[in-house]
């Protein structure tokens, strides 16, 4: 296959000062957060408010939410950035068994020196049935986390998330080479920030010397895909509704972000024919060379059966694009009767041509399973794409180093405690008790908003979010056209002055044409999402009668 293997992209900043920045249009969210911020202002000077406090509804971040990250995660890099603490009482065995573990493969002993540590894939004196007794003296302590270990997270991390996909996938091989651990799934996708003039990498179907790389700056995904050379701009299909991260992606790299429609009276599944028809309309402006799939869904919440990604698989193939599969809420799928499935896995069980033929690129976020947003750490694999375009990625630090500290953590997720670890019941308890409490607001979703005259949701399997249609009057449509806002947006601006909540309008995801929605958190705890439910169908309910 042709997709992937081509010019790196301009290399610009996006940069109101840059006349050759691709545009960047507006979230209609952020109007309302900065709302948001201004109503809470006024009731912390008195102001008199049909509510007290305002309550953000929209977000996916479970820590936001209250839901830290699993402490066990939290104790090994807390070790590795202050080696002293292998001391402490307060830390499980097991963690400082792994910290240590950790520390002989960084620099100097920590996240935070330059010397040159333990060789690279060497044994640990820490491995195996070993206690913590001696962990203290056998590492250098220092404090700093501010070396940028690259051999660390490129040779230690990316095996470790190899053997974890292994596991995951049951026992279809992972190579180390194709995995690329990052920092987040936004910075795999697009580097916005790259710098100087990028020279296109080789294609994979075709040879060239390595002197064409030399100059290049940008090292993500979608860059490579974008060939400056070509009579046609590189396009890139992203499903609607979906998160607003891919098609900026791709505006950022220069290709056209093709909106395909899930279908929502299927429970939004990717329906082969609009993918088609989405096609053939966009090969008279670009030239598709990917498909963006998202599974499980956001803000969807659905999660993909196994014929569902057979036929999008075999979809690829006969398209000869390139499959860009964002599985970031992999950890969130909690009905048991729908399980997640990687694409991998189900592309690996095809079999012949298909298994070998099918171009594929699979993301993973640490903030959507046991880490927090804010640790900054993911990684993408790389299946069927040529050698010569892995290599791009081998120089990824020459663009973004990812923090250290996230990638210990990804490291420690991806060998989480075992059975007879102290650590391991509640570790166990964290992962599932999310997925358990994900499970009761979804239900508690469906039965009332089920109850709720104008407002539908569909079953809901996974994810973060939910995404309910609510029905709008003719008359507000006119309103909000007078206003010069999108429909759904009026009606969260009208929601958040009569009740101090925020939900994400569905012009945020994108939408099918003629229907509104709102985006709603499911990680709030259940006793808040039950009372914003109620405030919702309510509020719903009086919108429809002052507007018919």
């Amino acid at each position: 296959m042709a997709a992937v293997g081509t010019s790196g992209g301009s290399g610009r900043p996006p940069s109101p000062a840059n006349p050759g920045s691709p545009p960047v249009t507006s979230s209609p969210l952020q109007p309302l957060l900065e709302r948001a911020a201004a109503i809470e202002a006024e009731l912390a000077q008195g102001m008199d408010k049909p509510f007290t406090e305002v309550t953000r509804c929209h977000f996916g971040d479970a820590v936001a939410a209250g839901h830290q990250p699993a402490a066990f995660l939290r104790q090994v890099a807390a070790i590795c950035a202050y080696p002293e603490l292998l001391g402490a009482e307060c830390v499980p065995a097991d963690a400082k068994r792994r910290a240590g573990q950790i520390l002989q493969h960084l620099q100097g002993g920590s996240p935070g020196t330059t010397g040159t540590g333990a060789p690279w894939g060497g044994s640990s004196p820490m491995d195996g049935e070993h206690g913590t007794e001696g962990l203290v003296d056998s590492v250098t302590p220092d404090p700093s986390p501010g070396a940028y270990n690259l051999e660390y997270v490129t040779d230690t991390v990316a095996e470790s998330v190899a053997r974890y996909l292994e596991r995951r996938d049951g026992g279809i091989p992972s190579d180390p080479r194709c995995v690329v651990p990052c920092g987040g799934t936004a910075a795999a996708m697009v580097v916005s920030a790259a710098r100087g003039p990028a020279v296109a990498p080789p294609r994979p179907w075709e040879h060239q010397g390595p002197s064409s790389r030399r100059g290049s700056s940008r090292q993500d995904v979608m860059s490579l895909l974008v060939d400056e050379t070509a009579a046609q701009p590189t396009g890139v299909l992203v499903p609607v509704p979906g998160p607003p991260l891919h098609g900026a992606a791709a505006r950022l790299a220069g290709a056209v972000a093709v909106p395909y429609p899930l279908a929502e009276e299927r429970g939004w599944a990717v329906d082969g024919d609009a993918v088609r028809r989405a096609l053939g309309r966009a090969r008279a402006r670009c030239l598709p060379k990917a498909l963006c799939v998202v599974n499980p869904g956001d803000p969807t919440g659905h999660v993909l059966s196994r014929q569902s990604m057979e036929d999008i698989i075999r979809l690829a193939g006969e398209e000869n694009v390139l499959l860009l599969v964002d599985e970031v809420q992999q950890e969130r799928a909690f009905l048991p009767d729908r399980p997640f499935l990687s694409f991998k896995r189900v592309l690996g069980e095809m079999g012949a041509p298909l298994a070998s033929t099918v171009q594929l690129v699979s993301f993973y976020s640490l903030s959507k399973s046991v880490g927090g947003g804010g640790f900054r750490a993911g990684f993408f694999e790389l299946v069927n794409i040529d050698p010569s375009v892995l290599k791009c990625f081998y120089t990824w630090g020459m663009s973004v180093y990812p923090p250290i500290l996230g990638q210990v953590m990804l490291d420690t997720a991806m060998q989480p405690p075992l059975p007879d670890d102290p650590s391991y019941p509640a570790f166990q308890e964290h992962t599932q008790g999310l997925r358990r409490d994900l499970a009761h607001n979804a239900r508690l979703v469906q039965e009332v908003l089920g109850r709720a005259p104008g407002i539908r949701c569909r079953p809901l399997h996974g994810g973060a979010r939910a995404f309910p249609r609510i029905q709008l009057p003719p008359r507000a449509l006119r309103q909000a056209r007078a206003l010069g806002l999108e429909p759904d947006v009026f009606f969260c601006q009208e929601l958040l002055e009569a009740t101090g909540m925020v939900l994400a309008p569905g012009s945020e995801f994108g939408q099918p044409e003629g229907t509104h929605h709102v985006g709603l958190s499911l990680l709030l705890p259940a006793e808040t999402l039950e009372r914003v439910l109620l405030a919702l169908t309510r509020f719903h309910a009086a919108f429809l009668r002052r507007f018919s």
